[in-house]
């Protein structure tokens, strides 16, 4: 099955948007762009996008906006590409903080979007 992946080159930075799935081999070979056994991304809960890469979650954050998502739906997180699948998710990113809708840290704090996210960022990878 061939992936439906966007690509963006921003200066060296590669931002990869996936609507269907990518691969672990994939995703390691972006996380050795920056963090090595990490990838920083960004998850939209409504429309089921992913964009993996870059050195800011925030990098991640502008081109998935670019291609129709909206922010509220929008939640950062970290991706350890060595650590099982369920335990590789960290739910950490700047972006997260959102005190109008009750979540005052950078983590995502109510479970359900947590689970939502989880859920998503599993099935995207092959």
């Amino acid at each position: 099955m061939v992936s439906q992946i966007e690509m963006w080159y921003c200066g060296i930075m590669i931002i990869q948007i996936v609507e269907n799935t990518i691969s672990l081999e994939e995703l390691r070979e972006i996380a050795k762009e920056y963090y090595i056994d990490m990838v920083k991304g960004v998850v939209d809960i409504s429309n089921e996008k992913v964009a993996f890469g870059g050195e800011y979650h925030m990098d991640a954050n502008v081109k998935i906006l670019e291609n129709g998502s909206n922010q509220a739906d929008v939640w950062g997180f970290n991706l350890y590409v060595n650590q099982p699948a369920g335990n590789r998710v960290e739910f950490t990113s700047l972006i997260n903080i959102r005190p109008h809708v009750g979540n005052k840290s950078m983590e995502v704090q109510d479970e359900g979007i947590r689970t939502r996210m989880q859920d998503i960022i599993e099935r995207k990878i092959s």
